[in-house]
């Protein structure tokens, strides 16, 4: 395991992408938390008008997705990024001092016009390793990740609790231009031939099976989004409400791990039977008896998260001609942030109707059924013999 590991870090260009990939990930991850806590502390609006500014920031990111990874295919990286960064830099000067209405306007453009971070870092390891490697290399950068996830917020919230969430949030919005400058400056290689040219045409490759891809993407998203709520809904239940955090570090622990042990098998496996298998996993907490089991069993969980977004990434890029990664990403990118935005909801009308054990149940029932749909459409798929235009996914 480890070999594959260091056979891939002694690339130069994954090591800078990886590094690249942390720093431009913290202020991401950090930007929407902090949005939240400003609108309902400095502009002393709701939780739930919070909720709406959310909603519009992941909705316009994921419209914007596909359209910006089909200009990454054909201009580059650098004429893509360059009015991007423009756009953020207009966000920064005025998001933290404006009212809520121009708040949620600033938001919606900046969705649409955001730094594809996410996609040119996974693009760049695609491009810096061989097929042989790809698993390896998305495995390492989804554990960046996972750190970049965990380490921004924390410390964020931590100073602006104590100091200012208005100026804590210009400060993570400032970062935020200066990682995309870095991704400008830097020009990170995204398509092994670096000449930009048209992209290949949307029907060589867009058909069920790449939308089985994106379905098995939104479906794993919206299992992770209802296991946030359902965590904290379970100790809510046991009367221990100071131990969320606990049990979300178990549950960020075992998704590193298991990232690390996926990306040092030798053969890969089928994102159905990886999505599955995290169905069948996610049921687990919903029998915990216990705190003590609840943490236990969110570890377990956890252990088949990474693994299924990188295999979800890996199957996507395979599916698609390299001049069509920029906006199969932008796709995957629209799938997993849909899966967010409806995971949340769901768990919570569960919740709310029979409690946090069975927001557990219903996405591991819904993500079951959507893994042997993807089980069946991969069958189907074998028996046929492949047109000459046709890219098949790998199984």
């Amino acid at each position: 395991m480890w070999s594959a590991y260091r056979a891939v870090f002694a690339v130069p260009a994954v090591r800078r992408a990886v590094l690249l990939g942390f720093l431009v990930r913290m202020p991401m991850f950090t930007i929407g938390l902090l949005v939240t806590v400003h609108i309902v502390t400095d502009l002393g609006r709701s939780y739930g008008e919070a909720g709406i500014a959310a909603t519009v920031l992941l909705a316009s990111i994921a419209i914007g997705g596909p359209w910006r990874g089909r200009l990454l295919d054909r201009f580059g990286l650098r004429r893509v990024v360059a009015p991007a960064l423009a756009v953020q830099v207009l966000v920064t000067w005025t998001v933290p001092f404006v009212d809520y209405v121009p708040l949620l306007v600033l938001l919606a453009i900046s969705g649409l016009f955001v730094v594809p971070g996410h996609a040119l870092i996974r693009q760049s390891l695609i491009t810096a390793v061989g097929e042989e490697q790809r698993r390896t290399a998305l495995s390492l950068d989804g554990m960046v990740l996972e750190l970049s996830a965990a380490i921004g917020p924390a410390i964020a919230v931590a100073i602006a609790t104590s100091w200012s969430t208005r100026w804590m949030l210009f400060i993570a919005l400032v970062l935020n231009v200066v990682a995309g400058a870095l991704l400008w400056w830097q020009d990170l290689p995204i398509h092994v031939d670096a000449k930009p040219e048209a992209p290949v045409a949307r029907r060589e490759w867009f058909g069920r099976r790449f939308i089985g891809i994106l379905a098995a993407c939104t479906m794993a998203t919206i299992i992770l989004s209802a296991t946030d709520l359902g965590i904290v809904a379970m100790l809510r239940e046991q009367g221990q409400p100071t131990l969320i955090g606990l049990a979300f570090a178990s549950w960020c622990i075992g998704s590193l791990v298991g990232g690390l042990l996926y990306g040092g098998l030798r053969r890969p496996m089928t994102l159905p039977l990886l999505l599955g298998l995290l169905s069948a996993l996610t049921a687990l907490p919903a029998l915990a008896t216990g705190t003590v089991s609840l943490v236990v069993a969110v570890f377990i969980a956890g252990l088949l998260c990474q693994p299924v977004i990188t295999a979800g990434v890996e199957a996507l890029t395979l599916a698609v001609p390299d001049r069509a990664r920029g906006e199969a990403l932008g796709f995957h990118a629209t799938a997993m942030t849909g899966g967010s935005a409806a995971g949340a909801p769901l768990a919570g009308f569960v919740i709310d109707a029979r409690g946090g054990a069975w927001a557990f149940l219903v996405v591991a029932a819904l993500g079951f059924v959507v893994a042997v749909g993807g089980w069946l459409l991969m069958a189907i798929g074998r028996r046929r013999p492949p047109r000459v235009a046709q890219v098949e996914l790998p199984s």
